[in-house]
């Protein structure tokens, strides 16, 4: 997959955001980004400022004014049809069915299974993180998943599994801390100790560092609905209007979608109930993105996740990895004192014992 430098990135950068705003205010545009150009329904290598449009007309039918330029400070422009949306919105019972694995209780918590606070159906636990200020282990997912209403408050029950898969009150492993809607979705919650959280998913593979989202990395995720699911990252710092029902509509930043592999053909890489879920750099090993939506209508449906390492910072939490050394334990035996240690002669002993050894020959022979 075509890469590109730091000093491309940021050119880029620069002119997406001399848009971003203008283009947002916009009837019809759903997001903003930058991302691979497609052409003829073909993902292409070009670079480009992507404009997401709920629907795409013919030139002909738009007006001058309505038309987007072919190209930003020399970046070229694509337009997009598509449209974003939470795979679960809080209050709504219908949900994709679970994987039985996916919906058991477990003791300890692997990573990638059904959890969530009562309130919402089901969704899924992302990772173990720990508090960067206690170091004391916590949860993290969504805030649609951990805490669903506008009305929610710190020390709500976080159940495992959801209460769509069986939860219910016993089975209460973290109760609500901290979250953060716009520009993020996410909450983090602190563990009760009644059962431990691993640093695996179910299928094995471990999730404990973060880095940042590249255009072309190759990325997976383990969720409650589909399970372990592959893709690659066509665009990144994408700005998105999501509709959270009763909490209103919120503008998530920092964004990035994920696409199916090429090849791959018509795969769902992420359905409702795979919020929470945690996209891993398939070469490091390492978070780089909070599944939280997805594409509206279409097959195959691209996900969407915000960028793991700001979630991070703005929740005050680390991965496992990113926790600082424990300090040497201390040796509780005390120094030694002086008279421990044997002591050097005192000066005149050796003269003292020659006289000693003359004078007991000198007798001897007397």
């Amino acid at each position: 997959m075509t890469t590109f430098s730091p000093e491309q990135m940021e050119q880029a950068t620069a002119a997406l955001n001399s848009v971003r705003e203008e283009w947002l205010a916009r009837d019809g545009v759903t997001a903003v980004d930058l991302g691979f150009k497609w052409s003829a329904g073909m993902m292409t290598g070009k670079l480009s400022i992507r404009v997401h449009l709920a629907k795409k007309l013919p030139e002909s039918e738009l007006s001058e004014d309505e038309l987007f330029p072919e190209a930003v400070q020399g970046i070229p422009v694509d337009v997009i049809e598509a449209e974003y949306g939470l795979q679960l919105l809080p209050g709504q019972s219908q949900l994709e069915a679970a994987p039985e694995a996916r919906k058991a209780r477990y003791d300890p918590i692997p990573l990638g299974v059904s959890a969530g606070n009562p309130r919402i159906t089901a969704g899924t636990l992302g990772a173990k993180v720990y508090d960067a200020a206690s170091l004391l282990p916590m949860a993290l997912s969504n805030w649609h998943v951990f805490v669903g209403s506008p009305s929610a408050a710190p020390g709500e029950p976080i159940w495992q599994p959801g209460a769509l898969d069986g939860g219910r009150s016993t089975d209460t492993f973290a109760t609500l801390s901290r979250s953060v809607l716009s520009p993020y979705d996410a909450a983090v919650a602190q563990l009760t100790n009644s059962r431990e959280v691993t640093t695996q998913t179910l299928d094995g593979d471990v999730i404990e560092d973060a880095t940042t989202p590249q255009l072309g990395m190759l990325v997976w995720k383990s969720g409650r609905t589909t399970e372990r699911t592959e893709g690659f990252i066509d665009g990144i710092k994408m700005s998105t209007s999501i509709n959270y029902g009763a909490a209103g509509v919120r503008m998530i930043q920092d964004v990035v979608r994920i696409v199916p592999r090429p090849g791959a053909g018509n795969v769902e890489i992420s359905m409702g109930g795979d919020s929470g879920s945690i996209w891993v750099d398939e070469a490091s090993g390492k978070g780089v993105g909070l599944h939280f939506a997805g594409e509206v209508g279409n097959a195959p449906e691209f996900g969407l996740a915000t960028e793991l390492q700001p979630v991070l910072e703005l929740l005050n939490v680390l991965m496992p990895a990113q926790r600082p050394p424990e300090p040497d334990p201390i040796d509780p035996t005390p120094p030694p004192d002086d008279d421990d240690f044997p002591q050097p002669p005192q000066p005149g002993f050796f003269q003292r014992l020659w006289h000693n050894i003359k004078s007991f020959w000198r007798n001897l022979f007397n």
